[in-house]
């Protein structure tokens, strides 16, 4: 007799029934009938895309398309970004969010620009990750398309259109002028190598004096006497002093080294003349005046011009006076060439940020509280420098220098009580806000003096006694003097 067969109930799914839902499920479905939403998030942006930006391969694109959300990749080529731009059309996207990666963000963001889709370009640590939800291409742009559909994202700040080329001009210009003091000291370098120290005599190697001996010095001349008469009549040491110190030595191939260096330092300089020729025709075509209305009101002008060794060879504060309508030089320690900067940093429309805290804090110098329970546990500035935080930090220590000013007693004020590493932030914050309500309302600064500062705080302290004095039941009577 054959064997009966047994049959496994377990490889018959539906002999068990349906499956059991699992205790996490159960909770849920719980939830959600005890305590119903009231009301879904509100859409903001109903045609909205995603972006993740490749820096290698390829872009990922993430759309809502009916009720699911569609990815597509696309490559880095410039054809393929236009086939990206054409997808997004037809799809009827009005607004794209992507974070700001590299430089790769750059064309992107001008041909959506350009087609007439918003960008939302989003700092990184504003779009971070969900823990545990899976880290890729795919899923980041889902993430980014997501969180913009809602109105969850910011939009990074970006100068006008107008000022962008000022603001590339300005900041290549400041790269080349960083580079010519690289070539600098490797030209001191080459001298310390041959014992020849010029640049301990001379206050500037890249002056009149130090730069007709270098030239000397590559043509084969040798002879500390000669050398010594290339002096100029202004230089500070003398031609005893500077015939010691260029006794040295002067080896075939080192001195080879010094032509190759100083030819490359000559270059830059000659370069950074080029780039203050752009800068002028860029802040030309922002002037809203013609072409020779401007050219005599830069002319008829009374500023004073750019001081310095790189300085440009042209009257920036007239410039930036006939653009902005303000003059960002009658505030302490902003000179023609830091308003210039400024204003290709943050352009002239200051109504990009809220308050004056909004812009202190956009460019790193403002406070920023943490707040818990109703107790502050910290107060940091934000981390990383703006580019404007440099200009307003070295505005700063120039009005430190200043005696007699009332700002340069603030600073002291603020030094004693949290160290000069605080004070100075505080003094480069409090001269950020006198820029911001200049552009933005016409705000002047007015300079009352170290000893009004100094009777104004004393008063301020005298009313804060007595107020507490008033608390505990007590009088405060100012002593006589």
């Amino acid at each position: 007799m054959a064997k009966a067969s047994r049959t496994s109930l377990s490889s018959h799914p539906q002999a068990h029934g349906p499956r059991k839902k699992s205790w996490r499920q159960r909770q849920t479905d719980y939830f959600r009938q005890r305590y119903p939403r009231i009301e879904e998030m509100e859409i903001i942006h109903r045609q909205a895309a995603g972006i993740d930006l490749g820096g290698k391969k390829s872009h990922f694109v993430a759309l809502e398309i009916g009720s699911e959300v569609e990815v597509q990749e696309f490559g880095m080529t410039t054809l393929q970004l236009c086939a990206m731009v054409e997808y997004l059309l037809e799809h009827a996207v009005t607004s794209v969010a992507m974070e700001s990666t590299g430089v790769y963000w750059m064309p992107v963001c001008e041909l959506l620009e350009h087609a007439g889709v918003e960008v939302y370009l989003v700092n990184p640590t504003h779009a971070k990750n969900v823990p545990g939800r899976r880290k890729d291409d795919k899923m980041d742009c889902r993430w980014l398309q997501k969180l913009h559909k809602f109105g969850l994202l910011s939009a990074s700040f970006r100068p006008a259109k107008e000022i962008r080329p000022l603001r590339s001009f300005l900041r290549h210009r400041q790269c080349l002028v960083e580079l010519s003091a690289d070539h600098l000291r490797r030209l001191q370098k080459l001298l310390d190598m041959m014992n020849v120290r010029i640049h301990k005599a001379v206050s500037d190697l890249g002056g009149a004096t130090g730069m007709r001996i270098l030239h000397a010095i590559v043509a084969g001349e040798t002879d500390p006497v000669v050398l010594a008469a290339f002096r100029d009549a202004r230089c500070a040491c003398s031609e005893d002093q500077l015939r010691e110190e260029l006794t040295g030595f002067y080896p075939e191939h080192l001195v080879k080294q010094l032509a190759s260096v100083l030819r490359l330092y000559e270059g830059l300089l000659e370069e950074i003349t080029r780039v203050d020729a752009d800068i002028e025709d860029a802040l030309k075509s922002l002037a809203p005046v013609p072409a020779a209305d401007l050219a005599a009101q830069v002319a008829a002008d009374a500023h004073a011009w750019p001081k310095g060794k790189h300085a440009p060879a042209f009257n920036t504060s007239a410039y930036v006076e006939i653009i902005t309508g303000q003059d960002p030089t009658r505030l302490p320690g902003i000179g023609p060439q830091q308003s210039l900067r400024l204003l290709g940093e943050l352009g002239q429309d200051m109504e990009k940020w809220p308050s004056v805290k909004h812009f202190g804090a956009f460019i790193t110098l403002a406070p920023v509280d943490k707040i818990s329970g109703g107790h502050l546990y910290a107060s940091h500035t934000r981390p990383g420098t703006h580019p404007a935080a440099v200009i307003f930090r070295q505005a700063a220590s120039r009005v430190v220098q200043q005696e007699g000013a009332a700002l340069a007693a603030y600073y002291h004020k603020v030094a004693k009580r949290r160290g000069k590493a605080r004070a100075m932030t505080a003094l480069a914050y409090k001269i950020a806000r006198m820029y911001f309500y200049l552009m933005k309302n016409g705000w002047a600064y007015v300079e009352v003096g170290e000893k009004h500062y100094e009777e104004s705080y004393r008063q301020q302290q005298m009313a804060a006694l007595q107020k507490r004095a008033k608390r505990l039941g007590c009088v405060v009577t100012p002593m006589a003097a």
